[in-house]
């Protein structure tokens, strides 16, 4: 069994949370892509891995250095295709040899900003300025990123771009006293691009023009014809010289820049590595800020099964209710092998609860830091959830058949250590065999490897014998007649005030436990439903 199926994925909502880790570098977002979850085996890489994270958070507070860093970040590109291709003995383009040297650059950057601020560094997040291959790409020792071919790479480049430009300088000499005798002679001014544009009135100028020796004629319209200067045999022959000029420069520069795809190509495993490491502090880094943001914390990961959460926080739940101007109950629980059962009114956060247990397990098995003020759990080969509408229209099952086929899919697992989460156990089916069939898949469950947790509306099943009973706090303490009167004041928004009231903590229930809450009739009564049927409804309960 996967670790998660994608009903779990979907009903947990992990993916949700793995979007907002924000990396900023193509080797980071690899990182990022690649995340998976650790399994029992790798607690040890896992704790290396969360303390990476939670040293990486007291530096991610020093807004400076973030800043900097982040600003690295954003210029760095995907250079592997690069890379591979010099490696390869390919020939490498001036683009790719830019993009080369500005990598080398903020590479040298990155790594004085870490030292600046004494950033601790993993041999798998080390960086190694490569000065010899940055030199070669600078040899003028301009500092900036910008890329050219120097004349310093070749004696034969430097005197074939010196010829280069003294024919350039001949021509243009040459073409300035042909455009000047020219206008001399014919009184006339050329246009800076060296043509003449006459009225078709002038006949007299475009006979001469006609039949000059040093212009062409190119093309008219109804009313002007286009004149153009027409080189000389000097000018040609400069030209043609400028032409094999250029021939033999494009040559040696493909021979400058051979010689450099080698060398870098020679550095490749330095440049890879340094791909690597960028990419690591830049995960690590983008896990941090998540955490911050969650006000999360480091869970702690040890060899026994189980899973202990305190005051432990929704993220996403959270986030909603705080657009809403509430704030997020936070939960303890704490779960070992076997069974648990958590009872409560449907407004009571029950399944809040569940999805909290199987997020934040996830998020911590895929090196999270967990919103929670502490979480001590053990590793879970999977996590299996039923949760949800299971109606599943392309095998033609009913809600209660999806649900059961789920649920049989975890059971077959149920002695392995994993964590199995239920939402309102055999809904989808009548009380009577409902219970029946909860009462034996609990039964089942209590004394397997996994844990169990389960939400039901019925009592009974959090009763049965070796079942741990949890039940959410609910409406138990609070005043009623003060809630009632806010209602009243404010008839459209019921429900949020009934949330804001509702406490979502978990407490144990045993023999001893007396003070049973009884929230539906509560929420009922709130909600305006006839008093002579709550009255008949709580006798029926004592009737029981």
């Amino acid at each position: 069994m996967e670790f998660l199926d994608a009903p779990t994925k979907e009903s947990l909502e992990i993916q949700y949370i793995l979007n907002q880790i924000n990396t900023l570098t193509p080797y980071g977002k690899i990182y990022k892509d690649k995340i998976r979850p650790y399994l029992p085996g790798e607690e040890e890489v896992l704790k290396e891995e969360l303390e990476k994270v939670k040293i990486y958070m007291e530096y991610g507070e020093n807004k400076e250095f973030t800043r900097n860093i982040s600003s690295i970040f954003a210029h760095i590109k995907d250079l592997r295709q690069s890379i591979k291709k010099a490696n390869a003995n390919g020939i490498l383009s001036e683009v790719e040899l830019f993009e080369i040297k500005q990598f080398l650059i903020l590479v040298k950057e990155l790594d004085n900003l870490l030292k600046e601020h004494n950033i601790y560094l993993w041999e798998d997040m080390k960086i190694y300025p490569i000065e010899k291959l940055e030199k070669l790409l600078d040899p003028e020792n301009t500092g900036i990123a910008t890329f050219y071919i120097y004349d310093s790479y070749s004696e034969d480049l430097k005197k074939i771009r010196q010829d280069k430009r003294e024919i350039e300088k001949n021509i243009k000499s040459e073409k300035k006293q042909l455009r000047e005798s020219i206008e001399l002679e014919l009184n006339i001014k050329l246009r800076p691009d060296n043509t003449i544009v006459i009225s078709k009135e002038n006949e007299k100028i475009i006979e001469k023009l006609e039949n000059h020796p040093n212009l062409n004629y190119i093309s008219e319209t109804y009313m002007n014809i286009k004149y153009c200067l027409k080189p000389t045999n000097e000018i040609n022959l400069l030209e043609r010289q400028l032409l094999i000029l250029k021939g033999k420069e494009e040559k040696e520069e493909f021979k400058i820049r051979e010689y450099l795809s080698k060398e870098i190509g020679k550095h490749s495993k330095k440049i890879f590595k340094n791909m690597a490491s960028m990419g690591k502090i830049d995960f690590i880094l983008a896990k941090s800020q998540l955490a911050l943001e969650m006000k999360a914390t480091k869970p702690e990961i040890i060899d026994t099964h189980c899973i202990k959460i305190v005051e432990g926080r929704h993220p996403i739940v959270e986030k909603n209710l705080k657009s809403k101007g509430l704030k997020f109950t936070p939960i303890n629980i704490n779960l070992k092998q076997g069974i648990s059962c958590i009872t409560g009114a449907n407004m009571g956060g029950k399944t809040v609860s569940l999805k909290l247990v199987g997020l934040l397990t996830a998020m911590a098995q895929y090196g999270l830091m967990v919103p929670a003020k502490s979480m001590t759990m053990g590793l879970s080969q999977f996590i299996k959830t039923s949760i949800g509408d299971l109606q599943s229209t392309d095998q033609g099952l009913s809600t209660f058949g999806g649900e059961i086929k789920l649920i049989s899919n975890a059971i077959e697992k149920a002695n392995e250590k994993g964590l199995i989460l239920i939402d309102e156990l055999a809904r989808g089916t009548n009380p009577e065999e409902g219970y029946a069939i909860s009462k034996s898949i609990v039964e089942y469950l209590k004394d397997k490897k996994s844990i169990t947790l389960i939400t039901t509306h019925y009592d009974n099943i959090g009763n049965t014998e070796g079942v741990v009973h949890l039940q959410v706090i609910g409406l138990s303490n609070v005043d009623f007649n003060k809630l009632d009167m806010e209602i009243k004041e404010n008839l459209e928004d019921e429900i949020n005030i009934i949330n804001k009231y509702m406490d979502y903590r978990l407490k144990i229930i045993d023999e001893n436990t007396t003070d049973v809450p009884r929230d539906a009739i509560n929420i009922a009564k709130i909600m305006g439903l006839k008093e002579e049927i709550i009255e008949m409804a709580e006798k029926n309960i004592k009737g029981r």
